[in-house]
């Protein structure tokens, strides 16, 4: 039974960590995009990088955000299948 608390406790603990890291990740991988179509549409190129490098940077940070909603679900049925 107290096994049982404590896997449900490090699963709320990593849930809050998980949304915090992803609401964190989501403004920078926002704000690439954006940059990588503006500069796209204007065809120019901003601090020296080309427009698919900004998509390129933005889309990588939208697969890690991904893989940790993922990892959340797969948190999620573990814990449930363990009871």
């Amino acid at each position: 039974m107290a096994n049982e608390k404590s896997k449900e406790e490090a699963y709320e603990i990593e849930s809050k960590k998980f949304t915090r890291y992803h609401s964190i990740l989501e403004w920078p991988a926002l704000a690439l995009l954006v940059v990588g179509i503006v500069t796209a549409a204007l065809d120019v190129t901003l601090a020296g990088f080309t427009p698919i490098v900004w998509l390129v940077l933005s889309f990588g940070l939208i697969l890690v955000i991904t893989c940790m909603e993922v990892s959340m679900i797969r948190a999620f049925l573990e814990s449930r299948k363990q009871k």
